[in-house]
């Protein structure tokens, strides 16, 4: 049986997925905690995190991975920005004691800005956010200029044939492919060092199991 709104109940899911609010962006949060493990893991380990690094992630989610990140190498010290009172909070729980021990902050931006210096970080990544972006190049000049020189930049999308499967994706998201994301990069003044290709298997919304196909894209400065 059709359900009665489903338009509005399909916009409700995106607007969480894009801005997780209240007791249901909890929920959402999780949610995407859980579906997009793989792909945050295999952004991390594209990271190549080296001692001493210091680590941005944009759209960071409610943080269950952070602790992951941290064992990779010593005196990593990890920023998270994101748009979500809700999730940042959500973050901060999770992650206590790093923050009490100075290895972990977080930020809240608008989406358009970075509140950070140039020159400030060794890597940055960000999973499954490029899609909510509203001025694409002039964000990836952004997170340009507070990547230190020499420093990586690794994002990290689901493919566009599996994404405009989804129907909640009509509703504010924008979907790229590789050669896109690659033009935008360029655009912006980046370097394309290295696409991977991969596919895991994950639960969808209704239940049954299904195959995904994303990517992660490194890149330095040009």
């Amino acid at each position: 049986m059709e359900q009665q709104h489903p338009e509005e109940e399909l916009k409700s899911i995106a607007k969480q997925l894009a801005c997780p609010e209240g007791e249901h962006g909890i929920k959402t949060g999780e949610m995407m905690h859980a579906s997009n493990i793989g792909m945050t893991s295999a952004a991390i380990e594209a990271l190549c995190l080296k001692n001493n690094d210091t680590v941005l992630e944009i759209g960071h989610g409610n943080g269950g991975h952070i602790a992951q990140l941290l064992s990779k190498a010593e005196n990593l010290k990890y920023f998270g920005a994101d748009i979500s009172i809700t999730i940042i909070a959500e973050a901060e729980k999770i992650n206590h004691d790093f923050i009490s021990h100075g290895k972990v902050e977080f930020a809240l931006t608008d989406g358009n800005n970075l509140p950070f210096d140039d020159n400030q970080f060794d890597k940055i990544f960000t999973v499954n956010t490029i899609y909510f972006w509203s001025a694409p190049i002039q964000y990836l000049k952004q997170i340009k200029d507070v990547l230190k020189p020499n420093g990586l930049f690794v994002l990290c999308f689901a493919a566009k044939t599996f994404m405009e499967k989804l129907p909640f994706t009509p509703y504010g998201f924008t979907l790229y492919t590789p050669k896109t994301v690659k033009s935008l990069l360029e655009s912006a003044g980046f370097k394309t060092e290295n696409t991977i290709e991969k596919l895991e298997q994950v639960q969808s919304k209704t239940g049954e199991r299904v195959e995904r196909k994303y990517y992660i894209v490194v890149a330095s400065e040009n």
